[in-house]
């Protein structure tokens, strides 16, 4: 009787203590709010959080501008978020299992500028894509032209490119070529990953990085659009969900178009982003960071992810960078439930001609995507 009463006693306290449990602090490492006044950061903005209470932690929020930025499920933050350019309040809130949370203070930030982010080191990362040999060239009529007539050629030349000179000489690369039959000629170049099951189902973050170079007999004048894409499929509680990244230099307008909702459908949209004609007769540098997010626009990060438990549906595009510039993009687009698919991931090219007889080429190299 005495040992029943004990225990009680004990359950009685240790109920008490965990129903008044307290998130007592938010330590925020990244970024550094400390100086005060308006900070100036660069984005995508990297957070970096740990809590404090007598109960576990189970999860944190960032806020930008009174909105949800971020949130996670985990007893650490670590998030990269998209902000974009001007001036922003922030702050962050902690959770703990008993319910008790507690946020920081409110402070000021000003995006003045804009760099694709560092990778985790336990990051999965996919390289010497260019490489490899199982790259398919798709000429179906379902790609967009009347007359598709790609082929991949030989990467080596000792004149143009001087293929001495690319990004990870000695190796190897590809050639992506395009002789047009018509006037909208339109090949399709693409690899993918098919791994069963998926190594990337619970990823949410990509960079997409490669360099490309454009002969100096490839004129302006000859190429409708340079289209490039990356793309994932993950399965999700109500079926396979595709989120195709695309993007493209629409030649005829000299700018960025990026593949986005608009009028009920999903179409190239124009970005604003102007100039986008490449010169020849060097190698240019592309870096892409996208993301899986929510339909609201933010990432929700389960403690384990799932089918059932990953609400990650949406599509950020975040920033371009080409030639050590980088871009704001920002917009956000849906993922679709296509027949047939099975969780893959991938890439791809596509070369598209404005003009009958005209050949034209692109060189790939050194591609690489990590994903976390």
């Amino acid at each position: 009787m005495v040992a029943v009463l004990f225990i009680g006693i004990i359950s009685f306290f240790w109920s008490s203590l965990v129903s008044h449990a307290t998130v007592t602090a938010v330590s925020v490492q990244e970024p550094d709010l400390s100086g005060g006044g308006t900070i100036n950061l660069i984005s995508p903005v990297h957070f970096q959080a740990t809590a404090e209470s007598d109960s576990e932690i189970t999860g944190y929020v960032v806020y930008i501008d009174g909105q949800i930025a971020y949130q996670n499920f985990a007893p650490l933050l670590d998030a990269w978020v998209v902000a974009g350019p001007g001036t922003h309040s922030v702050y962050i809130k902690a959770w703990d299992s008993s319910g008790s949370l507690l946020s920081t203070a409110t402070y000021e930030i000003d995006v003045t500028g804009f760099n694709p982010p560092t990778a985790p080191t336990n990051a999965t990362r996919v390289t010497r894509i260019a490489e490899s040999s199982s790259w398919v060239v798709d000429n179906n009529p379902g790609v967009g032209g009347n007359c598709n007539d790609g082929s991949i050629g030989t990467f080596q030349n000792a004149s143009d490119p001087n293929t001495g000179n690319s990004p990870d000489y000695p190796r190897s690369g590809q050639l992506f070529m395009l002789t047009s039959k018509c006037q909208y000629d339109d090949s399709l170049f693409y690899k993918k990953d098919t791994a069963n099951p998926s190594p990337y189902a619970g990823d949410t973050n990509f960079l997409w990085d490669y360099w490309f170079y454009l002969p100096t007999t490839t004129e302006n004048g000859s190429i409708q659009a340079l289209e490039n894409d990356f793309f994932q499929a993950v399965q999700l509680s109500d079926g396979v969900h595709e989120f195709m990244f695309g993007s493209q230099c629409n030649y005829a307008t000299n700018q960025w178009q990026f593949w986005l909702p608009n009028n009920g459908g999903l179409t190239w949209v124009d970005a604003g982003l102007s100039p986008c004609q490449f010169s020849t007769g060097s190698w240019h540098h592309a870096t892409y960071f996208v993301q899986r997010v929510t339909s609201a626009g933010y990432q929700k990060i389960p403690l384990t992810f799932t089918s059932s438990s990953d609400t990650n549906t949406s599509l950020r595009f975040g920033t371009l960078t080409i030639d050590g510039n980088t871009m704001y993009l920002g917009n956000l687009s849906y993922s679709t439930i296509p027949n047939h698919w099975s969780p893959v991931l991938g890439v791809q090219h596509q070369l598209d001609s404005a003009k009958s007889g005209v050949t034209i080429e692109e060189y790939d190299d050194k591609e690489s995507v990590i994903a976390w």
